[in-house]
């Protein structure tokens, strides 16, 4: 039977670069809960020629993983799971609005998803004895802080405990879990948030990378397929940091003024000339 994945969030950003990139390898249960996306990854993946299929539901609901399990399960035998959908909102705590949207709806998705998805893909995977592997994707927020995003943080550092959990507890019986730590990733939200506000936040997240650059969408994928497959078969219980070096240094230095003329950048920050 052919192998199978599932990746929530697959309706844009990183999870609709996840899902393009694993076509080439699985059978892929796109999960979203904008039909809008939804439709648009499933029309340009079957175009293309690659076998998926669509689940519109909420990734906070144990259902829509038990829907996406089922459906998995039909099409093929279910190897490799990919909980992405998550969502990000900030506020102060000390003056912390009493709006659900700002608490109660970050811990449902990025949290309480998560576990359910986890939950459904180790119970997939014992049944069928299937030596399956779990990717979530986390975030820099999970070991860093960044000022007013307390909830996201919180609930990225749970995240990464439960990736460990699964590993440890699941480890005996062949099935891997580990975590994707973006740092600042260029998504279509990200670019939106650009242009509302104006570029000076672009060009600090720059200033912050040692790459000095955000990242493609693409470039979390291919970390993500790597850890799904054989290739990552003594990896488990990881959450890999894909951020450029941003969690490695101790803040935005300056260049070598030397090699920065070689290379057309500004000494003073990095960027380009």
């Amino acid at each position: 039977m052919a192998d199978v994945a599932v990746v929530t969030g697959a309706g844009s950003g990183i999870g609709r670069a996840i899902a393009t990139k694993l076509v080439e390898d699985y059978i892929v249960i796109l999960v979203d809960i904008n039909p809008k996306g939804l439709a648009e990854v499933e029309a340009e993946l079957s175009s293309a020629g690659h076998k998926v299929f669509s689940l519109l539901g909420d990734v906070s609901l144990r259902e829509t993983h038990k829907r996406a399990r089922v459906l998995a399960e039909e099409k093929g035998t279910l190897v490799s799971w990919v909980n992405c959908a998550g969502i990000t909102r900030g506020a102060p705590l000390h003056d912390f609005p009493n709006d659900p949207t700002l608490m109660d709806e970050i811990i449902a998705i990025n949290q309480v998803g998560t576990f359910w998805g986890c939950t459904e893909a180790v119970a997939s995977y014992v049944t069928g004895k299937v030596k399956g592997a779990v990717v979530n994707i986390s975030s820099v927020h999970g070991r860093r802080a960044w000022r007013d995003h307390a909830v996201y943080e919180m609930t990225k550092g749970a995240v990464d405990a439960l990736t460990r959990n699964v590993a440890v507890t699941y480890g005996p019986y062949g099935i891997r879990a580990n975590a994707v730590a973006p740092g600042a990733i260029l998504t279509p939200a990200l670019k939106e948030y650009f242009v509302k506000i104006g570029p000076k936040h672009r060009e600090a997240l720059e200033l912050l990378t040692p790459l000095k650059r955000l990242a493609d969408p693409s470039e979390i994928a291919e970390v993500v397929s790597f850890l799904l497959s054989s290739k990552a078969s003594y990896v488990s219980g990881q959450s890999l940091a894909v951020e450029g070096g941003w969690t490695s240094a101790l803040g935005a230095g300056d260049l070598d003024p030397d090699l920065a003329k070689k290379y057309g950048l500004k000494s003073e920050n990095g960027l380009p000339l």
